[in-house]
């Protein structure tokens, strides 16, 4: 087992001797690439609806019938498949050493989840749903990537660090048609029960030629994203996000 660990050792000695980034620069780099997002554990695309009853004209307010206060309710639909996006930003790294270095950067990045529900017809309490297509939720953020990067051999790098989430956008969205007692509206578009605030754990690995960065990354979400933990559909479990991303930058010295 020794003799594996130091063997292991000198490779990895052998490889960041090899690394080619010049020591104490700083660099800007503008990158843009694609998302492929999902949420792990429980996290349904609720479709909540109320309908009521209408009593009397605009310039007549008579009493209603809380009797007749017809159906108010929510679905969930958890057959989650990835979501493609797109992210767009910039970071700004320091080359402390040769070797190692840190970055920071400011993404848009488009997250969240597809549901498999093209085609569904059902029967909640007498009103009736269609959906045409898949749900989605959209989950858009500005990400704050943190990252090491360490440099194992030429313009190789490999990456960890640390990745605040703020959410800008948290939509429910999909064709989705209800109907009851003959009556048919569409289902406008749902805050999703998300909280605003995040943080993830993105790893990667990049290679640069030529100051063209390829970078692909993985963020594995390390706070829970229900806003309403004990309400709603859902429970009390707990869902994280999980995105796979991949970008080109140009890297500015």
């Amino acid at each position: 087992m020794k003799i594996k660990v130091l063997a292991l050792a000198l490779v990895l000695m052998t490889l960041t001797a090899n690394a080619q980034q010049k020591a104490k620069t700083l660099s800007v780099t503008p990158k843009a690439g694609v998302t492929a997002s999902s949420f792990s554990g429980k996290m349904p695309a609720t479709i909540s609806y109320v309908i009521v009853p209408v009593d009397g004209g605009i310039d007549e307010l008579r009493p209603v019938d809380e009797s007749k206060l017809i159906r108010a309710g929510a679905m969930g639909f958890g057959d989650i498949k990835n979501k493609v996006g797109f992210t767009i930003g910039l970071e700004v790294q320091y080359q402390f050493t040769s070797v190692v270095g840190l970055s920071l950067g400011v993404f848009y990045t488009q997250e969240g989840a597809t549901y498999n529900t093209k085609g569904c017809l059902s029967n909640s309490d007498g009103v009736k749903f269609s959906i045409k297509d898949d749900l989605k939720i959209h989950l858009n953020c500005f990400t704050v990537p943190v990252l090491a990067n360490v440099y194992v051999w030429k313009g190789l790098g490999l990456k960890a660090g640390l990745q605040p989430e703020f959410a800008i956008e948290k939509k429910t969205k999909g064709d989705v048609t209800m109907e009851f007692e003959g009556t048919v509206f569409k289902a406008m578009s749902s805050d999703a029960d998300i909280k605003s605030f995040s943080l993830s754990l993105p790893i990667g690995i990049s290679y640069e030629y030529k100051h063209v960065v390829a970078d692909l990354r993985y963020s594995f979400g390390l706070t829970d994203l229900h806003k309403n933990k004990d309400a709603g559909i859902g429970g009390n479990s707990s869902a994280y996000n999980r995105v796979l991303t991949f970008t080109l930058g140009y890297k500015f010295p």
